[in-house]
């Protein structure tokens, strides 16, 4: 199968639009036909990675990005360093087309440590396996590695043009934009909150505000979700971003707010935060505490 992908792969780098189309057909029919030889050969794809530089038209760069796909769902549980680290460089790349290409195919990284962070167990309540554990300690490793990387990355290309700006989509193409939205891409889930494993008793007591706030939002019959309010308390920059939580509730009478805002202050404290290193409030009190009694 290697001579196949050796042609079809000279193809996209080199060839027409309507040879590429034809590509890509027969990358697509070599998967469908065999897919347990295609995955066994996939890890030629890895050595063409290094030839990605030597293609002179963005069309032939977008289409090698473009079919990188298939290989990316082969690879990505096995050599997702070397996945990362050419999503990343075709992330900044000068050329939309191609760094969107790159955007849609490095789906699959996300896919790959999301299932390996949060493995399907059946029945329900089953214990993993000692390799189970094992992979998913490599791959919150890998994900918080390429987050890292995502936010450097912003951080090195964030020219102070985009300050003013509340969507994405609201910006004009560029290669911060594209990294805001492989970071959205990659955080949609909030498998970014599975990173970091809290005590035992911060997780009950977790458990028992999302409860309580599940229950809110039935009582409401509101289009609010548990999701969206662990994002924006994720997300907070101050403190008054509490309010806008808040607000997302309309409770008939005061005595009904003020539960509400008590259960909110709760989860202020008791939710995972983006500026404390994924670590909650309560947590963070409690190590400064057990420092002051070891110190």
């Amino acid at each position: 199968m290697q001579k196949e992908f050796k042609r079809i792969f000279a193809v996209l780098k080199n060839g027409a639009i309507p040879e590429i189309k034809v590509a890509k057909q027969e990358l697509e029919k070599l998967f469908k036909g065999d897919r347990k030889k295609f995955i066994q050969n996939a890890h030629y794809a890895l050595e063409q990675l290094e030839e990605f530089d030597s293609i002179q038209n963005p069309v032939n760069q977008a289409a090698f990005v473009s079919s990188l796909s298939l290989f990316f769902f082969a690879l990505s549980d096995t050599h997702f360093k070397e996945l990362k680290d050419f999503v990343l460089k075709v992330i900044c790349h000068s050329d939309g087309h191609v760094r969107e290409q790159m955007r849609k195919t490095a789906d699959w990284l996300y896919i790959s440590v999301s299932s390996r962070v949060r493995p399907f167990m059946y029945p329900k309540g089953k214990k993993l396996s000692e390799k189970q554990i094992a992979d998913r300690e490599k791959a919150k490793n890998e994900f918080a590695e390429y987050l890292n990387d995502i936010e450097y990355l912003m951080e090195k290309y964030d020219d102070g043009r985009y300050d003013g700006f509340e969507y994405i989509d609201d910006m004009k193409p560029s290669v911060y934009k594209s990294l805001q939205l492989l970071w959205s891409d990659v955080t949609r889930g909030g498998l970014q909150n599975d990173l970091h494993t809290p005590p035992l008793t911060i997780l009950a007591k977790r458990e028992e505000i999302e409860n309580e706030l599940l229950e809110y939002i039935r009582e409401m019959k509101s289009d609010i979700t548990l999701e969206e309010i662990q994002d924006v308390i994720y997300e907070e920059t101050e403190v008054d971003d509490l309010n806008d939580v808040i607000r997302m509730f309309d409770m008939r009478s005061p005595y009904e707010l003020q539960n509400v805002i008590e259960t909110l202050n709760d989860a202020w404290n008791y939710f995972p935060h983006k500026i404390l290193d994924g670590l909650c409030p309560a947590e963070v009190f409690s190590q400064n505490q057990k420092a002051k009694i070891i110190n």
